[in-house]
């Protein structure tokens, strides 16, 4: 049978009370890496990556022989943390800003997880009542892996009302070295301005590499305002 260990956390507020309400999802990425690390259930069985968190916490398994893992985690507030060098085995208590309003959301993205030229959901959301900041506040993508001649979008799902697959930063060049690229903002910026995010509309955050990508891997870097 495969040796497996739990990894379990709890988030708590700036007040070191427990968050308890719904909502939120946690990346699960292998250590200093973007690709998803493989989680599962006590039993063996995949569990989908990125996972939804029950009641400001989430629990799963990983091989014993995984060291450790890092955590994208979205509180159900919206607010954004990045647990870096989880280790399986023991609990881990972590603490979200839940009193500043500025966020930023790091999410990431590998080839190794997705199909080229195919638009995929992150599965994180940006929240139903807030500001999403453009290029001149900060978003934009950062480099692991850089792949020659290709680009990424990053936008809304265009399968929603609203959605627009290069919204937020439209053909960002991989072909070269930097470490941050900027990006150029998309439609859903309108003259720089923000985009303001509504319950009506699109929220699933999507990324699509071009269709020669093989080796891309990185982290969107999405600046939001928080209603």
């Amino acid at each position: 049978m495969t040796a497996r260990t739990e990894v379990n956390f709890q988030l708590y507020d700036s007040e070191n009370k427990i968050i308890s309400t719904s909502g939120g999802v946690v990346y699960v990425a292998t250590a200093d890496g973007a690709a998803k690390n493989a989680i599962t259930d006590k039993d063996g069985v995949a569990l989908t990556n990125p996972r939804a968190l029950t009641a400001g916490s989430c629990s799963f398994y990983v091989l014993a022989t995984v060291a450790t893992v890092d955590l994208y985690i979205q509180a159900p507030g919206g607010q954004f943390v990045v647990k870096k060098g989880a280790v399986p085995g023991s609990m881990q208590d972590i603490h979200i800003d839940t009193v500043n309003k500025n966020q930023t959301m790091i999410i990431p993205v590998s080839i190794a997880d997705t199909t080229a030229a195919t638009e995929t959901d992150t599965l994180f959301n940006v929240p139903e009542s807030c500001f999403v900041l453009g290029r001149l506040s900060g978003m934009g993508y950062r480099q692991l892996t850089a792949d020659a001649t290709e680009t990424i979008d990053v936008g809304l799902l265009a399968s929603e009302t609203g959605g627009d697959a290069n919204g937020f930063n439209a053909a960002a060049v991989l072909d070269s070295t930097p470490l941050m690229l900027v990006g150029t903002n998309g439609a859903l910026f309108s003259t720089n301005a923000p985009h303001a995010s509504d319950f009506n509309l699109a929220r699933s955050i999507s990324y699509t590499f071009t269709a020669g990508t093989d080796t891309a891997a990185g982290f969107i870097i999405q600046p939001i305002l928080l209603a």
